[in-house]
Protein backbone atom coordinates (compact mmCIF):
# COMPACT_ATOMS: atom_id res chain seq x y z
CA UNK A 1 0.00 0.00 0.00
CA UNK A 2 1.37 3.66 -0.63
CA UNK A 3 2.28 5.59 2.31
CA UNK A 4 0.20 8.57 0.41
CA UNK A 5 -3.15 6.04 0.74
CA UNK A 6 -2.29 4.95 4.23
CA UNK A 7 -4.38 7.30 7.11
CA UNK A 8 -2.23 8.98 9.49
CA UNK A 9 -1.07 6.72 12.55
CA UNK A 10 -3.72 8.06 15.44
CA UNK A 11 -2.35 8.79 19.03
CA UNK A 12 -3.09 5.75 21.22
CA UNK A 13 -4.91 2.74 20.40
CA UNK A 14 -7.64 2.20 17.46
CA UNK A 15 -9.78 -0.23 16.07
CA UNK A 16 -10.17 -1.21 12.45
CA UNK A 17 -13.73 -1.52 11.65
CA UNK A 18 -15.01 -2.55 8.19
CA UNK A 19 -16.33 0.43 6.22
CA UNK A 20 -15.69 3.15 8.73
CA UNK A 21 -11.62 2.66 9.29
CA UNK A 22 -9.86 2.67 12.37
CA UNK A 23 -11.80 4.25 15.39
CA UNK A 24 -9.85 5.45 18.32
CA UNK A 25 -10.28 6.42 22.11
CA UNK A 26 -10.56 9.70 22.57
CA UNK A 27 -7.84 11.47 23.51
CA UNK A 28 -7.69 12.87 27.65
CA UNK A 29 -9.45 15.91 27.13
CA UNK A 30 -12.06 14.53 25.21
CA UNK A 31 -12.47 11.65 27.46
CA UNK A 32 -12.63 14.31 30.70
CA UNK A 33 -15.21 16.18 29.15
CA UNK A 34 -17.59 12.74 27.89
CA UNK A 35 -17.04 11.79 31.14
CA UNK A 36 -18.26 15.02 32.95
CA UNK A 37 -21.84 15.24 30.16
CA UNK A 38 -22.06 11.67 31.12
CA UNK A 39 -22.14 12.65 35.04
CA UNK A 40 -24.14 15.48 34.67
CA UNK A 41 -26.68 13.16 32.16
CA UNK A 42 -26.52 10.73 35.50
CA UNK A 43 -27.04 13.59 38.17
CA UNK A 44 -30.19 14.37 35.04
CA UNK A 45 -28.72 17.55 35.10
CA UNK A 46 -29.19 17.43 31.80
CA UNK A 47 -31.72 14.92 29.68
CA UNK A 48 -29.74 12.06 28.32
CA UNK A 49 -30.90 12.93 24.66
CA UNK A 50 -28.89 15.82 24.72
CA UNK A 51 -26.09 14.01 26.69
CA UNK A 52 -25.51 12.24 23.78
CA UNK A 53 -26.28 14.58 21.04
CA UNK A 54 -23.27 17.18 22.69
CA UNK A 55 -21.02 13.91 23.24
CA UNK A 56 -21.36 12.99 19.55
CA UNK A 57 -20.82 16.49 18.09
CA UNK A 58 -17.50 16.97 20.12
CA UNK A 59 -16.53 13.34 18.78
CA UNK A 60 -17.35 14.88 15.49
CA UNK A 61 -15.77 18.22 16.09
CA UNK A 62 -12.66 16.24 17.38
CA UNK A 63 -12.38 13.71 14.84
CA UNK A 64 -13.37 16.53 11.60
CA UNK A 65 -10.31 15.09 9.29
CA UNK A 66 -11.87 11.68 9.25
CA UNK A 67 -13.56 10.30 6.02
CA UNK A 68 -16.76 9.20 7.30
CA UNK A 69 -17.51 12.42 8.79
CA UNK A 70 -16.32 14.35 5.91
CA UNK A 71 -19.06 12.07 3.80
CA UNK A 72 -21.76 12.70 6.34
CA UNK A 73 -20.91 16.69 6.24
CA UNK A 74 -21.41 16.63 2.67
CA UNK A 75 -24.45 14.17 2.16
CA UNK A 76 -26.07 16.99 4.95
CA UNK A 77 -24.88 19.83 2.74
CA UNK A 78 -26.11 18.66 -0.55
CA UNK A 79 -29.89 17.32 1.31
CA UNK A 80 -30.13 21.18 2.65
Amino acid sequence: MDSETEPAALPGWHVEIPYIGPVGWPLTGSLAFLITVGVLAAFEVIPLPVAGLVGLGHVMARNRDHAVVSEVGAGLSSVA
